[in-house]
């Protein structure tokens, strides 16, 4: 008891102690806050409401935007994409989870799946979180489904950042803008908020505004 005491009194009174302990107290503070913030601002911030078939044929046009955007989810092995069959423009968008969550997807080349992303995601310099509520546990049960049934596919709602990438060129002289996603394949939605999830395969979901 006595020893325990004397290790106490020691490191209680280490030069520079209080000090130390108020400063890593107001860091930690103001990192926190930070982040409250920035996850409410962008809460709060109004999203521009997108065509999914003019998302994909015009993706320089909301680049970095707020928005919110209806469409087919498809995810399995090399694949999480937004599409629409009625679209003539055949790209899809790469989608991934805002905030410290991981969607698990494997492709190639990303961050192993399943491993913690150790903070909020940022991209672009953009710190995306992510309102983890009970419409966004039903969609991540959904996408968790393709482990035991191959892909799942099912109509949503979905408000976040999009970035269309890069310019880039083919071989044969096509060009489309990407690199996010499978060997860069599209451009990104980074899911922020889920404002509809549907059983159906088809239509719009419910609760949709399209």
């Amino acid at each position: 008891m006595e020893s325990s005491q004397k290790r106490w009194f020691i490191v209680r009174t280490f030069p520079g102690y209080d000090m130390m302990r108020a400063f890593i107290a107001t860091f930690l503070v103001g990192v926190l806050g930070t982040v409250v913030l920035e996850g409410a601002r962008q809460q709060n911030a109004k999203a521009e409401v997108v065509d999914i078939c003019r998302l994909q044929a015009h993706p320089a046009t909301y680049n970095r935007k707020l928005i919110e955007v209806s469409g087919l989810v498809l995810h399995g092995f090399e694949e999480f994409s937004l599409s629409d069959s009625k679209c003539f423009q055949g790209l899809d968008i790469w989608l991934e989870y805002g905030g410290a969550l991981s969607s698990k997807t494997v492709f190639c080349c990303g961050a192993t799946p399943g491993a913690p992303r150790g903070g909020t995601l940022v991209v672009e310099g953009i710190t995306l979180p992510v309102i983890d509520d009970v419409l966004f546990r039903r969609f991540d049960d959904r996408i968790q489904q393709s482990k035991a049934s191959n892909d799942v596919k099912f109509s949503a709602t979905l408000r976040g950042h999009f970035f269309a990438g890069e310019k880039q060129r083919m071989p044969d002289g096509r060009e489309y803008w990407g690199g996010y996603g499978h060997f860069g394949c599209c451009s990104l939605l980074v899911v922020q908020q889920v404002l509809a999830v549907d059983e159906n395969r088809t239509g719009p979901p419910s609760g949709s505004r399209k």
